[in-house]
């Protein structure tokens, strides 16, 4: 028996698939950002003698590590119940809300500029039936208050420590920090006064359907994001919740001084000051990958005494809290949501 092939012009030919030169541009960004974050981890690590920095590595205090990991998780979870306080009645289930946030969480983890955060508004649609600029609305409050509690409890401790501060780099460089950190927060406080007020006086007050338009869904955001925010019992619990979120994380990165057995005369300053410089390097660089964090460490911490070695230890403590309880709690959230991430 002979195999009967097709004649040549019976071949069909295949047709090109443009899912690969589609994956390639989705990908080549992270590869960049790998890189780019591969070779500032070099760069910093250039001149670590590798004894002190396993030194350091060895007294790890694991006691004060598990207890640092324990309240970053439990800061990750108020974070969500604030997710859910966001929404403006009728809210969905606070389960959902919570697993949505979680999920987003683990997202923000590997996307910069906390792309997440738009995947968090595409759930709660999808998922919760919540509307577009409903779901901008709540995320973005819970974005803002997040913000003005942190830049109050970097200026609470900054004022709280401000005999040792001025000690550490002198007298106008802390009245410098003081009036800047005073001014971004105010600042931040009266554009959310003027969003409220133009969202009560020209917004209308019924919902409306945002469709395509982009004025539409700005609208409808403004709309949402002042009801919410002009509801004292709400708005109070929210703030407050977001003060004890702030504290939370602050806190946990702090611990991780002495789970490091490193000595550092402010530890919540210092721990505040690297939390705000990796959000800011956060913007280009994915958190996961490390090299943000790192940078901000050294920069940092080399005001406060710690050298390179010690600031590099205490980036790799940094990625451990930051990672792990995001990962741990929002990957099994994420699972299954996959084909409703955009």
């Amino acid at each position: 028996r002979h195999r009967q092939f097709p004649a040549r012009d019976q071949v069909q030919e295949l047709p090109v698939s443009s899912e690969t030169p589609s994956r390639l541009r989705r990908w080549a960004p992270r590869l960049v950002q790998g890189l780019a974050s591969g070779l500032v981890l070099v760069v910093l690590s250039r001149e670590v003698e590798a004894q002190s920095l396993s030194e350091i590595v060895g007294r790890v205090s694991w006691g004060w590590m598990s207890v640092a990991l324990v309240v970053k998780a439990a800061s990750l979870l108020v974070h969500e119940i604030r997710l859910w306080l966001s929404l403006n009645p009728p809210r969905p289930p606070l389960r959902r809300v919570a697993a949505i946030g979680f999920a987003a969480g683990a997202l923000n983890l590997v996307l910069p500029a906390r792309g997440g955060d738009l995947a968090c508004i595409a759930m709660l649609r999808r998922e919760c039936g919540v509307s577009v600029g409903a779901a901008t609305a709540s995320v973005g409050v819970v974005a803002f208050l997040e913000a003005a509690m942190f830049g109050l409890t970097f200026l609470v401790v900054l004022v709280a420590g401000a005999p040792r501060w001025r000690g550490v780099i002198g007298n106008e460089a802390h009245l410098q920090a003081v009036s800047g950190i005073t001014l971004v927060t105010l600042t931040g406080v009266a554009i959310a006064v003027v969003g409220v007020i133009v969202g009560r006086r020209f917004v209308s007050p019924e919902p409306e359907d945002a469709g395509p338009s982009p004025m539409a869904l700005v609208r409808e955001t403004l709309r949402q994001a002042s009801q919410n925010m002009t509801a004292p019992a709400v708005l109070a619990l929210n703030t407050l919740l977001a003060l004890v979120q702030v504290a939370g994380m602050v806190g946990a990165f702090a611990l991780l001084f002495p789970a490091l057995g490193l000595s550092v005369p402010l530890p919540l300053l210092a721990a505040a000051g690297v939390l705000a410089i990796s959000a800011v390097a956060g913007v280009v660089l994915p958190p996961s990958f490390g090299a943000g964090p790192a940078a901000a460490a050294v920069a940092v911490l080399a005001v406060f005494g710690i050298d390179q070695s010690g600031a590099l230890a205490y980036a790799a403590g940094w990625w451990l809290i930051s990672q792990v309880p995001a990962a741990l709690i929002g990957l099994p959230c994420l699972w299954g949501r996959g084909e409703q991430v955009p």
